[in-house]
């Protein structure tokens, strides 16, 4: 086991043991912060095996203990580069607890229900990625217990999700009678889904009820879409996407 994959597996099963405390403040500030650093080792141990070099920022440069090593940002980039890009899917599960790590350092944790449903997406890209990618087995380098909470973390999650879709499926055939799901996916009058600004899964629609309505939350939600960006937030609240992170105060 490297020492980066063994600080990556570290600071899973830190994460973990702050997720499995009480849903406060605390515990989910700290999750998501030791689950994204979880992440980005996971992926530096993949640069690594290609070529250890390439865990450092400045590859042209005289490497020391002291050399700056890439972020997550960079990474991505490097592997795209490389011709081993992630998909679509699994940039976006990252994408998304990017965001709420970055709203911790450099803002503030405003702790919001959709944190749950991140940390799931988060485990289960990283049981996919050591298992297909780094072709190692986590069960065997973390406690039985601990990876079986990982799991139902995990199940728990897909299971919303299987019901979610059953909804919308099923609302989509009520709406749209003549609708072929064998030769079409969506109804061809049907706009899309968009990303849910509580539960932050793209289960919401917009333009077809009376407000905005979540089949995953499998309520109304008071959302808009921004005109500016595209990306949906609670009309009370704006568009946290626009919001410009040199703006906000830096945390004291």
């Amino acid at each position: 086991m490297s020492e980066i994959y063994q600080n990556a597996v570290d600071s899973l099963r830190i994460g973990m043991q702050f997720f499995l405390k009480e849903k406060d403040y605390s515990s989910r500030k700290h999750a998501i912060l030791t689950l994204f650093h979880s992440i980005e080792l996971f992926l530096k141990e993949y640069l690594y095996r290609i070529n250890p070099i390439l865990i450092y920022k400045n590859i042209d440069a005289k490497i020391s203990e002291e050399s700056l090593t890439v972020g997550i940002k960079d990474i991505l980039v490097r592997l795209e580069n490389l011709n081993l890009g992630l998909p679509n899917d699994q940039q976006l599960v990252i994408e998304k607890i990017q965001k709420r790590r970055n709203r911790i350092e450099h803002h503030r944790y405003d702790h919001k229900g959709e944190d749950d449903s991140i940390i799931a997406g988060s485990l289960q890209f990283i049981l996919f990625f050591v298992d297909d990618v780094l072709k190692k087995k986590l069960e065997s380098d973390i406690e039985d217990d601990l990876y079986r909470e990982i799991q139902n973390v995990i199940f728990a999650h897909k299971e919303l999700d299987q019901l979610a879709r059953y909804r919308l499926e099923r609302w989509m055939k009520e709406t749209w009678k003549d609708w072929d799901e064998e030769t079409a996916d969506t109804p061809d009058d049907f706009y899309g889904t968009l990303d849910c600004p509580i539960c932050r899964q793209s289960y919401i629609v917009i333009g077809y009820h009376k407000k905005p309505f979540c089949f995953r939350c499998n309520t109304s939600v008071d959302a808009e879409q921004c005109e500016n960006c595209g990306a949906t937030h609670l009309a009370i609240d704006g568009c946290s996407e626009c919001l410009e992170w040199d703006d906000l105060p830096s945390v004291p």
